[in-house]
């Protein structure tokens, strides 16, 4: 058997066993598999999906997962404690906008 062979052996008795609703131990009793060595090759498939950095190495490339843009066309408000408020519709900076509401709600005189 060769070592893919018994890799994708081990992958079917693990799913099988997730699918079987019956515990690791049960399992195990069933098919006669060693408890450990199903735990071994549970953790080792599982931290395989986890790794982002083994699959980097063996493809030279990480996964990327994109999504699509939205562009908002609705406007912000912004309510003072004065009660007096400003809509904006355009994007604005945020650093802007935080000096603006510091200047407009200090206190006169």
């Amino acid at each position: 058997m060769t070592k893919e062979e018994k890799r994708e052996m081990w992958r079917q008795r693990v799913e099988d066993c997730q699918g079987s609703g019956l515990s690791i131990t049960a399992y195990c009793a069933r098919e006669g598999i060693a408890i450990p060595s199903l735990y071994y090759w549970r953790k080792r498939f599982a931290d395989r999906e986890a790794s982002p950095a083994e699959e980097m190495q063996s493809t030279g490339f990480l996964p990327v997962t994109l999504s699509p843009l939205r562009i908002s066309s609705s406007s912000v408000e912004v309510q003072l404690l004065s009660g007096r408020s400003l809509k904006f519709s355009a994007p604005i900076d945020v650093q802007w906008l935080h000096t603006l509401v510091q200047v407009l709600e200090r206190p006169c005189g």
